[in-house]
């Protein structure tokens, strides 16, 4: 009995051995197949799907790089001066032609005294030369009848001399004085040729046609201009910004505040190069400004800039050297921002994302030389 239990355990233990074996076999004829569909097939489609969609995309184009525009002017003071009064607030809405600053006038008030004295001085000189020519050119015909006389008077010692009537001395005292009265009268039209030049040639003219009174009332024009320019306005309307402090100083030639224009708002969007393959003006634009990520606001590009953002800094880039780098560079792109009633604020240098609808075509088509 014994051995018969013993022989039935072995069948059975070969058996199963069999069994495990034709599992295995079976299994090892499915593994290939299933092996080529995985390393093969999934990855390859995987590849067509990407490549479909990257390629069948590039109609819109879009960056983050953008900041909202407003027209900013940076209002400098013509005149040097000390703060004396500012008559607005920070940030105030300002109009056109609205006084802003107060600058201390005191130095400009003298000088406005100072020209007006000298051209009440130079008026009153012209007046004098035109007396000093109306007396010179008295004093030439004085002279002249006065020569005339002397002239009759050495005519008539001539006659009587020559029927000896008269004394030889008699005689060369009537032609000394003919003489001196025709010397009288051209020293006297030297003098009134001077004050006729010192009149500007016209001794006629108004005293303010003069040319070294125009020249006085030049320089009090000049004081009373540099005056009012001690009252700094806004240029246009828009919200003064940047005020300076009561006691400060305001040099020539540097910023005295800004004024940010009330004129609708624009995007500048600076696009990589590669990006504008597509880009014209006129195309429809979504814009998402960072403040208000819950709205979107609609525009057009109106403009491509002509030149890149590197070409208008400070130094740019010399790419002829020996460690150049390509980079891609970035091209200023700007869009119309269209507001309608109920837009909240919009303050100029806000971040935006943009996105242009740059039409029905896909990177297939540059793929495959197809062109717009």
């Amino acid at each position: 009995m014994a051995e018969a239990s013993v022989s039935d355990n072995a069948d059975q233990t070969r058996a199963a051995v069999a069994a495990a074996g034709g599992a295995d076999a079976v299994a090892a004829g499915g593994t290939p197949w299933r092996r080529r569909l995985l390393l093969w097939a999934v990855p390859l489609a995987a590849i067509a799907v990407a490549l479909f969609l990257y390629g069948s995309a590039g109609r819109y184009v879009e960056t983050d790089n953008a900041y909202l525009q407003r027209d900013r002017i940076d209002v400098v003071a013509q005149v040097a001066g000390e703060v004396r009064a500012v008559l607005v607030p920070e940030n105030a809405r300002v109009a056109a032609g609205q006084p802003v600053l107060v600058l201390d006038d005191t130095v400009f008030r003298i000088a406005v005294a100072g020209a007006e004295s000298r051209l009440a001085s130079a008026r009153a000189d012209v007046v004098a030369a035109q007396a000093a020519y109306r007396e010179k050119t008295g004093e030439v015909a004085v002279a002249r009848a006065t020569a005339q006389y002397a002239v009759r008077e050495y005519q008539r010692q001539q006659e009587l001399a020559a029927r000896q009537l008269v004394s030889g001395s008699t005689l060369d005292g009537a032609h000394r004085s003919a003489d001196l009265a025709q010397g009288a009268i051209e020293v006297l039209e030297l003098q009134r040729s001077q004050l006729l030049a010192r009149l500007g040639g016209d001794a006629a003219s108004p005293v303010d046609a003069n040319p070294s009174v125009r020249v006085v009332a030049a320089e009090l024009e000049r004081a009373r201009v540099d005056l009012a320019r001690t009252r700094v306005a806004a240029p246009q309307a828009g919200v003064a910004s940047h005020l300076p402090k009561v006691g400060s100083r305001v040099e020539v030639g540097r910023a005295a505040f800004a004024i940010i224009s009330d004129a609708s708002p624009w995007v500048e969007a600076n696009f990589k190069e590669t990006d504008l393959e597509w880009v014209r003006a006129g195309e429809p634009v979504r814009i998402v400004i960072d403040t208000y990520p819950g709205r979107t606001w609609r525009g057009h590009v109106e403009s491509i800039a002509q030149a890149t953002g590197a070409e208008f800094a400070l130094l740019p880039p010399q790419n002829a050297s020996g460690n150049w780098v390509k980079v891609v560079q970035r091209v200023p792109v700007r869009i119309a921002l269209e507001q309608v009633a109920g837009d909240p604020p919009l303050r100029d240098g806000m971040s935006a994302t943009v996105n242009i609808d740059t039409g029905p075509h896909t990177r297939f088509d540059r793929w495959f030389g197809r062109d717009r």
